[in-house]
């Protein structure tokens, strides 16, 4: 099973201090919480203030994607990858082809390309635990420290 979550949020309160990307679960409206350095959260506030304002944000990996002929079809987290990436599901020529990128990279795709990031259920390592309590674990090492809460 995979979640459907849209960014919803960047919380960074300034310099040396954690930074935390607020996404919200599109069925249910439950909260995923992903840790991250404080200079990447800068850079995703930035785009995602730009989004918010009407600006069109900018970001090369997509304007790449454009010049090829690219179109995104999907951003998803998946259980079977390397430590601090997310895959990147592309269609060429009508050629559907996966690339694995920084994690930082598919969020800031996500928010240009206004999409969704899917999270593989099977992050959540400890299934006894009822879904809406489920911890996400840092599979990232220092680079992302994920939580799941649905209450509000």
């Amino acid at each position: 099973m995979m979640f459907k979550m849209y960014l919803d949020a960047v919380k960074w309160d300034g310099e040396n201090s954690p930074c935390t990307l607020i996404f919200c679960n599109a069925r249910d409206g439950g909260k995923l919480n992903v840790e991250i350095p404080e200079a990447i959260g800068f850079d995703l506030q930035t785009l995602l203030n730009q989004r918010t304002e009407g600006v069109n944000p900018y970001f090369g990996i997509t304007e790449v994607f454009y010049q090829i002929g690219a179109k995104v079809e999907k951003l998803a987290i998946k259980a079977n990858q390397k430590p601090g990436t997310a895959f990147v599901v592309l269609n060429v020529g009508g050629k559907i082809t996966e690339i694995e990128l920084f994690f930082a990279d598919v969020v800031s795709i996500a928010i240009v390309e206004k999409m969704p990031v899917y999270f593989d259920e099977s992050i959540c390592v400890k299934n006894e635990i009822p879904l809406n309590r489920r911890l996400f674990f840092a599979r990232t090492l220092t680079m992302t420290r994920y939580s799941f809460d649905t209450d509000r």
